[in-house]
């Protein structure tokens, strides 16, 4: 899904969500006054709903602070139940809980309603077009700052400035600083107090402090605070620019074995964001079209459960030498998890790419993988999706999406072949029914599924889902436990104990941890459990998975 379009849907949602849950907690307040007097069971249901809803709904839309302050209170509720009213501490506990939730969604909301776009840098911060890191120079000599802008700048690094610790600290929240080069003797905060604050935002930014104090006793204290050095001014140009590059190099061979997979010795997902940009300015400058190839294993789960995750890794490993022996130089490999894998085809038309995946596809079928005691002979094949770029409207979403389409047509086509995306294919929509009693994370996950071509119904409690099971049949019933009327668990039950048009695949959905609730669904039959908050990429990813299985 185009990740603009999903922000706006969850930014839409976030205020709704705030809004419906900030009028409901003044009656949750009644509901707690009642129960800490009384300690009626109604009273206590009404506030574990609440809080468990909002645990769930919360961390989905990415409000982690109130997820996070609804589930201390939920597992308040769940642990101390019998003491929450008889109890000083307790009592208070979940007093001050609800009055935290309730603070943070006020917060949150007035931060909603009057959000007014970017945050504001301080002035200095333009942004060269290329650079080769960015550099921040915090020292209270105006001189020396003009002649550090200058020097660095000419090595090709972006560079920021300031004689402000405040401002410094700005620079530190608002932009990605590689390095810092921080004086330590400074008027409103010094060097050091700086570093402590820089520590505290927990980044990766290196530190190099400068001072004009010649004592040991400083230096010491630099290094021992953690900084990659300490220069005295005057400062030699040369040795500090040497430094300086040589920290960049380290940070780049760092970084190179960072985007590496360790098993495969491919790149990670998180490489082809940039080698996309890359590709893409390629396409503006001079027009060459690029194409990317998802392709996945087929039965990979089976051989894995079968025969062990060593002989699964031992095969991914078989099957990157198979792509790269058929590829050449200028095409890249990225795992994107699991048996999944990315291949970016530069230069390459989505027709031209299609010829190479397909003699790969072809490779690996006419080799033979053995098991470990060499008993069992395994021929292996892959499914895979092309996609080309050929608009500079297209964004690295749509296109790898585009990409993700074809894959899921190829599969449901009955795997081992390739498709192009422009391929005209007509798959039957699957039909999905959603059965969650919490109206708005629903309306995310079928906006989100919607989006995705999936044909969605909703069913808000257990006994609507099951007549809508008897009148239609469904290929994936996304169904959560803690239901109104006829719980989860009662419907998988009903599920698997009728007649229906076409047995659906199940995956049951929880805010509540429990290994008994897991362990009763798989018995059960369910497909999959997820745990709220869940992230919807890797909803949607599990839904792939199992359709096409």
């Amino acid at each position: 899904m185009n990740q603009e379009k999903l922000k706006e849907i969850i930014k839409k949602s976030q205020r709704k969500f705030l809004i419906e849950k900030n009028e409901q907690m003044t009656h949750i307040s009644r509901n707690l006054i009642s129960f800490l007097s009384n300690e009626s069971d109604e009273d206590y249901e009404a506030l574990y709903q609440f809080y468990h809803r909002v645990k769930g709904t919360a961390g989905t839309l990415e409000l982690d602070g109130i997820s996070s302050a609804a589930e201390e209170v939920e597992t308040l509720l769940l642990n101390e139940k019998d003491r929450l009213a008889s109890h000083p501490d307790y009592f208070s506990a979940l007093i001050k809980g609800t009055g935290s939730l309730l603070f943070r969604i006020e917060q949150q909301l007035s931060e909603v309603l009057i959000s007014a776009g970017d945050v504001t840098v301080p002035e200095g911060s333009k942004k060269h077009t290329k650079s080769s890191g960015t550099i921040l120079v915090v020292d209270d000599d105006v001189s020396m700052l003009a002649f550090l802008e200058d020097l660095l700048k000419d090595q090709g690094y972006e560079v920021l400035v300031t004689h402000s610790g405040n401002d410094a600290l700005e620079y530190m929240k608002n932009e990605k600083i590689d390095l810092a080069l921080i004086d330590i003797v400074m008027p409103e905060k010094s060097g050091f107090d700086i570093y402590e604050e820089i520590v505290q935002m927990k980044t990766d930014t290196t530190i190099i402090f400068l001072t004009g104090l010649n004592i040991k006793e400083v230096r010491y204290e630099a290094l021992r605070t953690g900084a990659e050095t300490i220069y005295q001014k005057p400062v030699d140009p040369n040795e500090l620019l040497a430094h300086i590059n040589g920290t960049f190099k380290k940070r780049q061979i760092t970084k190179q074995q960072q985007n590496l997979d360790e098993l495969t010795g491919v790149f990670t997902r998180k490489h082809f964001v940039h080698r996309f940009e890359q590709e893409k300015e390629r396409f503006i400058r001079n027009g060459d079209v690029f194409s990317v190839a998802f392709t996945d294993l087929d039965h990979f789960k089976a051989i894995n459960d079968t025969h062990g995750h060593l002989y699964g890794d031992r095969v991914l490993i078989e099957f990157v030498k198979t792509i790269k022996r058929n590829m050449d130089d200028k095409c890249e490999v990225f795992r994107f998890g699991g048996d999944e894998f990315l291949i970016l085809l530069p230069q390459t038309s989505g027709v031209e790419a299609k010829t190479v995946i397909d003699d790969i596809r072809l490779d690996l079928l006419s080799n033979v993988f053995y098991t470990s005691d060499d008993k069992v002979d395994l021929t292996l094949s892959f499914s895979s999706g092309i996609a080309e770029f050929k608009n500079k409207s297209q964004t690295k979403t749509t296109l790898l999406e585009a990409a993700d389409k074809a894959l899921y047509i190829a599969k449901e086509k009955g795997k081992n072949r390739v498709i192009l995306q422009s391929e005209t294919l007509r798959v039957a929509k699957n039909k999905i029914l959603v059965v969650d009693d919490e109206q708005l994370l629903t309306n995310i996950i079928k906006t989100r599924l919607g989006y995705l071509g999936y044909d969605v119904d909703y069913a808000k409690d257990g006994q609507e889902a099951l007549d809508r099971l008897s009148q239609r049949a469904y290929d994936l019933v996304l169904l959560d436990i803690m239901l109104p009327k006829v719980t989860g668990i009662e419907v998988l039950k009903k599920i698997k104990g009728v007649s229906l048009n076409a047995e659906p695949k199940i995956i049951m959905i929880s805010g509540k941890h429990s290994e008994a609730s897991v362990m009763e669904s798989l018995k059960l039959g369910a497909d999959d459990f997820f745990e709220k908050p869940f992230s919807l990429d890797v909803l949607e990813h599990k839904i792939k998975k199992i359709l096409t299985t």
